[in-house]
């Protein structure tokens, strides 16, 4: 039992790893892009022709896929087995992280604070919502309100940051948000775990009272 947990812990910390590695081999990128947005490349950004954000908006929006989907799939897995709190706190992580970097993201490129508001809280909402589903309504709500705010801030942060170091703060973000990812996916895992050694020593008491 142990060993199996110590393999599950293993597998995600490789997986952490990897895909850190693959958002910091973006930050020569970001440098560079940084460079030149300090001497005069305004239009080329807003133009969307800088290739090093490109690069850095799409390496972000697609390990912010791959760690939601993965929280999702995990709370889903395990939701009978958490607790009410656990589920809500997971529920409203995943609506931030998708709803904060996705607003940011979206008010960078657009620039508008309405539309990257309305897409960045759909977001935010939508992957709440698939988060808490499965667990309570309560865990559903947190999840949705979680959504609607995050949305908003990063919609806002997105249309402000675009004159100061942008792609910087992307991967920031990234950073904190991979290192919340796995801290909850750690948590999530013990938790699950306990539960399912608490059901097989039931099991086991059961059946040695019945012999």
């Amino acid at each position: 039992m142990f060993d199996e947990m110590n393999m599950k812990r293993v597998k995600s910390v490789i997986s952490t790893l990897i895909v850190m590695v693959s958002l910091f081999a973006a930050a020569p990128f970001a440098l560079a892009a940084e460079h030149d947005h300090n001497h005069g490349t305004e239009n080329a950004v807003a133009a969307g022709s800088d290739s090093g954000l490109i690069s850095v908006s799409a390496i972000s929006a697609l390990t912010t896929i791959v760690a939601a989907a993965t929280l999702i799939i995990r709370l889903r897995a395990s939701a009978p087995r958490l607790s009410k709190m656990t589920a809500m706190m997971a529920s409203m992580a995943v609506a931030m992280i998708t709803g904060l970097i996705g607003g940011t993201l979206l008010g960078i490129w657009l620039q508008s604070l309405f539309f990257s508001t309305v897409f960045g809280v759909t977001i935010g909402v939508a992957a709440g919502m698939l988060a808490g589903q499965t667990h309570s309504w309560l865990a559903v709500l947190d999840g949705m309100l979680s959504g609607v705010m995050s949305g908003m801030m990063g919609a806002m942060l997105g249309v402000m940051i675009l004159q100061e170091h942008p792609l910087l703060m992307i991967l920031f973000m990234d950073v904190i948000m991979l290192v919340a990812v796995g801290s909850l996916y750690q948590a999530i895992a013990a938790e699950d775990n306990q539960s399912e050694w608490q059901d097989q020593q039931l099991k086991t008491a059961e059946r040695t009272g019945a012999e």
